[in-house]
C-alpha cells in the first residue's frame, strides 16, 4: 500500500549529557601510565530519568608529532564521593575502551575526534543508572597527545562551563586524580575545563501507516460532520 513507506523509517536526534563550547585555549598532556589515577577528565551525576546510553563521545585534541597515530584509553569508573570541586575518579571501573587516532599533517594542531559505538564496544553498551555519580577520563596513551583544555577559570565555576541536560549535573574537573585541577596557581589561579563531550543518537520514529490512516480517516469525518450542519 502507500501507506507501507511510513511504518519503518526513523529519524535520529543528537543528545549531548555533558558538552563544553567554549573554545579552548590550552592544553594538557594525556599520561602514558597505565594507572587509571594518571588521568584527565571530570565527574558528573546522571539525572533521575535514566538508564542514559552513550553512543558517542567527542574530544578535543592536539599533537606535538604531525601525521602521527596512536592509542589512548577512555574509561567510565565510578567517584569516590558526589561532592562538587571534591570528587575524582574511583577504583570502580565499568567501562574501559582503547581508541586509535591519526594526527594532522601539521604539529601542534588542534583536532577533533569524533568517537561513535564502534570505538566504544564496551562505553557504548554500559548504561548510566539514574542519580548516579560516574567519572570518565582518558590516560594510558602510547604517542604524544594531549587533552585540550579551557583554562583562567576561577576558582569554584569550571562546573558552570559546561553544558548539561537530562537533568546531569557537573561534579569535578580532575588531574592525575586530583580534585579541582588548576594549571596555574596565580594569582590570579587559573582553573581548568576539558572538552570532553558525550551522549547519544535518539530514535524518533516517523508516523507509523496505521496511525496515519486513522488521522485521514479522522479529518474526512469531521468534514463530512460540519458539512452535515
Amino acid at each position: 500500500m502507500v501507506f507501507g513507506a511510513f511504518a519503518s523509517s526513523a529519524l535520529g536526534a543528537t543528545v549531548a549529557y555533558v558538552s563544553l563550547p567554549t573554545a579552548a585555549n590550552g592544553s594538557s598532556t594525556i599520561p602514558t601510565s597505565a594507572a587509571y589515577t594518571s588521568n584527565l577528565g571530570y565527574a558528573f551525576k546522571t539525572g533521575s530519568s535514566g538508564t542514559f546510553d552513550i553512543d558517542w563521545v567527542n574530544l578535543q585534541l592536539t599533537s606535538g608529532v604531525s601525521s602521527g597515530s596512536g592509542t589512548f584509553k577512555i574509561a567510565i569508573h565510578g567517584t569516590n564521593n558526589d561532592t562538587a570541586y571534591s570528587a575524582v575518579a574511583s577504583s570502580t571501573a565499568y567501562a574501559t575502551d582503547t581508541v586509535s587516532y591519526t594526527t594532522p599533517a601539521t604539529s601542534n594542531t588542534p583536532f577533533s575526534l569524533q568517537l561513535t559505538a564502534t570505538d566504544l564496544p564496551n562505553i557504548s553498551v554500559y548504561s548510566l543508572q539514574s542519580n548516579t555519580a560516574y567519572s570518565l577520563f582518558v590516560y594510558n596513551s602510547s604517542g604524544s597527545l594531549a587533552l585540550r583544555r579551557v583554562q583562567g577559570l576561577a576558582d569554584g565555576t569550571t562546573n558552570d562551563a559546561y553544558d548539561v541536560t537530562n537533568g546531569f549535573t557537573m561534579l569535578d574537573t580532575f588531574r592525575n586524580n586530583t580534585p579541582n585541577y588548576t594549571n596555574s596557581a596565580g594569582p590570579p589561579a587559573s582553573y581548568v575545563a576539558f572538552p570532553i563531550s558525550f551522549g547519544t543518537t535518539q530514535a524518533i520514529p516517523e508516523p507509523s501507516a496505521l496511525a496515519l490512516f486513522s488521522l485521514i480517516v479522522g479529518c474526512g469525518l469531521l468534514r463530512r460532520r460540519r458539512t452535515i450542519r
